[in-house]
């Protein structure tokens, strides 16, 4: 299920970075059907013209970068 649409997102997410940085993302096949501030006002808005279930919400985050975690072992920090 939604496996288009995590394909589209996933094939085109430097771009959907580009312009809607933390934003949601409604998204039905290879269509963006809406862009808005907040995940409620997305799926309001939606299932208002699309049933539920033909369509998913991504939230377009940045780059994760890597983290570093200490981790201690017998005193010693790797």
């Amino acid at each position: 299920m939604y496996e288009q649409e995590n394909a589209f997102y996933e094939a085109n997410i430097d771009m959907l970075r580009g312009k809607y940085l933390d934003k949601e993302l409604v998204i039905a096949g290879n269509t963006i059907l809406g862009v808005y501030d907040d995940l409620g006002t997305a799926v309001r808005e939606t299932v208002k013209t699309h049933p539920r279930g033909t369509f998913t919400i991504k939230h377009v985050r940045a780059k994760p970068e890597l983290v570093r975690i200490p981790v201690y072992f017998e005193g010693t920090t790797l």
